[in-house]
């Protein structure tokens, strides 16, 4: 787990799994841009050994892309094939990072220096986690989907360019209380729009 995710949302995830009865063995791992290296992977290995994750035992990765991508890369190297589930806490991760077969992390002054190709078995973006990313962030998501719909999807830039403003003021549909409109309908048309990034992504 992401230590920024660990902070905001580690207590509700703690309280899921005891209330299903299923025993979480929690790493938390540093999320900063300075973090995707190749000294995180490898702390990363030891932990994974010192959990005995087995071969077949899919490891639940809940974070934005810097967590993916060490994680990934990660898993790919122990026992040679670690399955992993993404659940994407950040819109980049949700509708690119946590998506891509595309693993690595930096080594030596080197970006990407280290990597592989190791797409998580399952991906889930549920867009409730990005009510605590900052507008930055949302402007940032926003413009990683316009740049998918440019190349891919004339229906998803149009609906952008409709409701691009709503979706930024009221962070893809979670801070509704300044809202003016059909609330149930524009729910809809947020999950319209990361199910059609998500679409085009994968395609």
């Amino acid at each position: 787990m992401d230590n920024v995710v660990d902070e905001l949302y580690g207590e509700a995830i703690q309280t899921y799994f005891d209330e299903n009865c299923i025993k979480l063995q929690k790493l938390v791992v540093p999320s900063g841009e300075v973090d995707k290296d190749i000294k995180t992977v490898q702390q990363i290995l030891v932990e994974l050994m010192k959990l005995k994750v087995t071969r077949n035992e899919p490891v639940l990765v809940v974070g934005g892309g810097v967590i993916h991508d060490v994680i990934g890369c990660a898993t790919s190297l122990y026992h040679r094939d670690t399955p992993y589930i993404m659940l994407s806490t950040s819109i980049m991760a949700g509708i690119d990072a946590g998506l891509s077969p595309r693993t690595g992390c930096d080594g030596f002054g080197f970006k990407n220096l280290f990597g592989s190709y190791h797409p998580p078995i399952l991906t889930i973006t549920d867009r409730s986690f990005f009510r605590t990313q900052n507008r930055g962030c949302v402007r940032h998501g926003i413009a990683e989907i316009v740049k998918i719909a440019v190349v891919k999807d004339e229906e998803l830039f149009y609906l952008l360019e409709k409701e691009a403003s709503n979706v930024l003021c009221t962070k893809f549909g979670l801070e509704m209380q300044d809202f003016q409109g059909d609330k149930k309908a524009f729910q809809s048309v947020c999950d319209l729009i990361i199910g059609k990034a998500l679409e085009r992504y994968v395609k």
